[in-house]
């Protein structure tokens, strides 16, 4: 038996212990024998290979051998890299030992060349050759490579204090965690409060303590590290240690003028660090500490600016001589652009004005123009000069509202068969009712010529047929060309979908499959090693249960067809309210055609743009109707009710009550009481854990995802599909649920907070069914009816978009027709963009926009009506874009000339507080209350 014949059965029989001392022992020459057959079995393994085992189960062997046999260290190192042969993450090596012998059995130079091609071979702190790098370097001893991602590796272990006082690499790669990149960001989630003993601020902590670790070298670090510059993400774990360390006024004065450089541009928390060790010395260079200062008070955030105030206040009752030297920086402060930092410094300025020199008091002079009158007039009174003049409010003519246009009427309908034909259906609802009114027409007085020009549109008839369930209008409309062409066409009983039940099985059984890998690789990266019989038998059973589960659903022992129901309308837990109701009117309709009943004319047929049928054409249609003795489709009929205005002449009503069939007196009574309003609202729930909690009743802790439904509730009018559209509105989304949606507003064109409902489900975005469009809106804009909180709603959702124009555009139409619900649109806005990731300061320029576009009395409406849920309580802070709509609202109100306190304002504005929120709810206040 050859050297090449004992490596192979050592690697068939995945020995890899064995493996690796045969190859500890081979000579130059059985290494090369070995090094030229391993290339093409590794073919042969890669084509035998068992789908369902590991990767480490056939690839460690053939890594060991490749190290074990391969000449060169570049060699070695690109076949351990192979992508071919490199281990899942979740794979937990079992050749690592190995792979320490037979490298180990070469030459220390060639380890050493290995070593640093195998590190640099690194690229991130997860790389999957990092524990054997590591592994190399401790064994060996070589001088660990320069390289940035070998540091973030190391610190990626779970360390100890007894392991890391053991560890060869400590002194090495300590020092380089300051700078190397990437260190900052993997030690990102390090905690100092509690100090866990298991994380590196803990350990560092304790070994510099104990004198392992030089205390003087971490500080440098950190301090070298602060210079060399980056974000606070990247610097917030050497600020954790550093104040870990608690430097001492002897080590933060050697370090002090590093400290000073960090002041101007460090991230504030590395400044807020540095200025706290610098201000408990008693002996600073005073020229190095003015340049800082001057430094310090020109940064953005107002709580470093206020500390630099207070150091200058200490510093100048020390010594007062020293306040013209301050001057400039304190000037700077003045013309720091947060009220409070500017509040503060003109109190400082007014408090040691007297210590000033002429040249001094020059220098504050010139900052007067940056600031607020009422603050300038203070200064002024101190060091002379004049403030600046109060600003005058700006003038505002607000524009007309635009009224929108009247409805239009339909275009006609086809005046003959040909015309009918050849005109493009389906796309629009508009298209869909006059295919539906001009074939029951022709259909009726013209049948044997549609039958011939619809001929050739029943091909697609037998794949309709096949479905179980038919949820698009052109199903329907096939069915029913293919009814008119060839009575009886339609199959009894329906037809079986083999193929549906075929791909459900094979679907559900990749995902079993898919199930088995993700579960043994999540098996073995938890440390749970399964033997190798128990884990094929488990790779076996999953798929095939769950195909089983997936045939059992199916139909039982096997796909057998499924019948489908004589009914092809969808289950009303499968689509939404309105689009059901579409699909039945076109069931309605051939149902009528197979029972020779079909009417010529369809009561429900609009006669306006906005889906609206006059009242005297209805009662035209309904007097034909009832003079041939017929009743009228339910659907239809209840559809043509429902597009009825909201308010109809005495003579049409007076017309009404002529008639004696019962539809013609439910119709009367319709056009007499007017519509049923039913009544909508909106509930808002979150998700919070796991759980679904209702607002009101208990209120979000933590970080929770907000969600609305709407409900509809109407008293019964004994109008089955009436109460249906009226009296349910679902929350699903799924599957064909949202369909037809641009349609919604035209089937109920008098009741758009209905048609409002209907749509809340949809506004989120869902990655299977489309978002509401404004498109749909604007016809509920366009629509009659009332207005409550599901309009509102989809107002505000539009508004706190990124682009708030379209919701621009239907609050001005709202607007100028007088329709806008303004205070369920502010109550709506405050919860969307409290609730949901919505922006408020979205909707503050939506509603400037509007504003300044005429409806500036319905803005400052809204905003009155918004602020009562956004203002914070007491203790509270404003949340991010209420200062902006308190400001916007104390300019819309004085356009408006509005009056009349809001007690949350009145309320808010009474707190001891300099921001610029508790001045801006003060001006609306007083705008308020004024005469």
């Amino acid at each position: 038996m050859t050297v090449w014949d004992e490596v192979r059965s050592l690697i068939e029989a995945r020995d890899i212990a064995g493996l690796g001392n045969r190859l500890a022992g081979l000579d130059d020459a059985e290494r090369r024998e070995v090094a030229r057959e391993l290339p093409g079995h590794l073919k042969l393994v890669r084509r035998a290979r068992n789908l369902w085992e590991g990767q480490g189960d056939w690839a460690e062997p053939m890594r060991v051998a490749g190290a074990g046999s391969l000449g060169g260290a570049a060699a070695v190192a690109a076949w351990l890299n192979r992508r071919d042969l490199v281990l899942f993450p979740w794979d937990a090596p079992g050749d690592t030992e190995a792979l320490i012998k037979v490298i180990s059995a070469r030459e220390p130079q060639w380890q050493a060349d290995l070593v640093a091609r195998l590190t640099l071979r690194i690229r991130d702190g997860e790389s999957p050759g990092a524990p054997l790098v590591m592994t190399l370097l401790r064994r060996t001893g070589v001088t660990p490579p320069q390289h940035d991602p070998l540091v973030v590796a190391w610190l990626g272990v779970t360390p100890s204090a007894s392991r890391l006082r053991e560890d060869p690499l400590l002194d090495a790669l300590l020092p380089r965690i300051f700078e190397a990149q990437g260190v900052g960001r993997a030690l990102l989630d390090e905690r100092s409060s509690p100090l866990s003993e298991t994380s590196w601020l803990g350990v560092l902590t304790v070994l510099s303590g104990e004198g392992r670790v030089s205390r003087g070298m971490l500080l440098d670090g950190c301090v070298s590290r602060f210079l060399r510059g980056g974000d606070a993400q990247d610097l917030r774990f050497f600020a954790r240690l550093h104040e870990l360390l608690e430097p001492s006024p002897a080590e933060t004065e050697s370090r002090a003028r590093d400290y000073l450089r960090l002041l101007p541009v460090a991230p504030g928390p590395v400044a807020e660090l540095s200025l706290k060790h610098l201000r408990r010395l008693d002996h600073l260079d005073p020229a190095d500490v003015t340049e800082a200062l001057e430094g310090l008070l020109f940064r953005a955030e107002g709580g470093l600016v206020r500390t630099g105030l207070t150091w200058i206040d200490q510093i100048v009752r020390q010594a007062p001589e020293r306040a013209d030297e301050l001057a400039p920086a304190l000037a700077t402060a003045l013309g720091h652009g947060a009220h409070a930092v500017q509040e503060r410094a003109v109190r400082l300025a007014v408090k040691h004005a007297r210590h000033l020199t002429p040249l001094g008091a020059e220098t504050l002079r010139a900052a007067l123009a940056t600031l607020p009158p009422d603050l300038g007039r203070q200064l002024a009174g101190a060091v002379g000069g004049e403030a600046g003049p109060e600003e005058e409010p700006e003038a505002f003519t607000p524009p007309e509202l635009t009224a929108p246009e009247p409805p239009g009427p339909l275009p006609a309908l086809p005046a003959s068969v040909a015309e009918f034909t050849n005109t493009a259906w389906f796309s629009t609802w508009q298209s869909v009712e006059s295919w539906l009114a001009s074939f029951a027409r022709f259909a009726t007085e013209d049948r044997e010529t549609l039958r011939t020009a619809l001929g050739r549109q029943t091909r697609h008839a037998p794949n309709v047929y096949r479905k179980d369930k038919w949820y698009e209008v052109s199903d329907w409309f096939t069915a029913m060309a293919a009814e008119l062409v060839t009575p009886g066409a339609e199959p009894d009983g329906g037809g079986a979908d083999m193929k549906e039940a075929r791909e459900f099985r094979n679907v559900l059984s990749i995902a079993g499959e898919f199930a088995a890998v993700v579960t043994r690789g999540f098996l073995r990266e938890f440390g749970r090693e399964v033997p190798a019989t128990a884990m094929r038998g488990f790779l076996r059973e999953v798929p095939a249960a769950m195909t089983r589960g997936s045939v059992r659903e199916v139909g039982g022992r096997g796909p057998a067809p499924r019948r489908a129901a004589p009914d092809r309308l969808p289950d009303a837990s499968r689509v939404s309210v309105p689009h059901r109701f579409l699909l039945r009117r076109c069931a309605e309709v051939l149902a009528a055609l197979k029972e020779d009943r079909l009417p010529s004319t369809l009561l429900a047929t609009p006669t306006h743009d906005t889906g609206h049928l006059d009242p005297a054409e209805f009662l035209t249609r309904l007097e034909a109707v009832e003079a041939t003795g017929a009743e009228p489709m339910p659907a239809d009929f209840q559809q043509a009710l429902l597009r009825l205005p909201r308010t109809t002449d005495p003579e049409i009503v007076a017309r009404a009550a002529r008639l004696t069939s019962e539809a013609g007196r439910r119709a009367a009574r319709w056009l007499a009481d007017g519509p049923a309003d039913p009544e909508t609202s909106v509930y808002w729930k979150y998700h919070e854990n796991g759980r679904t909690n209702s607002f009101g009743e208990r209120e979000p802790g933590g970080d929770f995802q907000g969600s609305m439904i709407a409900q509809l509730r109407v008293e019964p009018t004994g109008l089955a599909f009436v109460d249906e559209l009226l009296g349910e509105a679902s929350g699903e989304r799924w599957g064909k649920h949202g369909g037809h949606m641009d349609w919604w507003p035209a089937f109920l064109p008098s009741h758009r907070d209905a048609v409002a409902a209907h749509y809340v489900p949809h506004l989120t975005h869902s990655w299977e069914q489309p978002m509401v469009q404004p498109a749909y809106v604007e016809m509920l804009a366009a629509a009659d009816g009332p207005a409550g909180d599901a309009t509102a709603l989809l107002l505000a959702f539009f508004l706190a978009r990124q682009h708030p124009d379209e919701g621009v555009r239907l609050l001005l139409r709202m607007a100028a027709r007088g329709d806008l619900p303004v205070v369920a649109l502010g109550r709506q806005l405050a919860l969307l963009t409290t609730r949901t990731e919505a922006k408020l300061s979205h909707a503050t320029a939506g509603l400037e926009q509007a504003a300044r576009q005429g409806a500036h009395w319905e803005v400052w409406a809204v905003i009155r009506a918004a602020l009562p849920h956004l203002l914070p309580k007491a203790g509270e802070r404003p949340a991010t874009g209420v200062t902006d709509l308190v400001v916007l609202g104390a300019a819309v109100a004085q356009w408006a000339g509005a009056r009349g306190e809001i007690p949350e304002v009145t309320a808010v504005a009474g707190r001891k507080s300099s921001s610029l929120f508790a001045r801006e709810c003060r001006r609306l206040r007083d705008l308020l209350v004024r005469p």
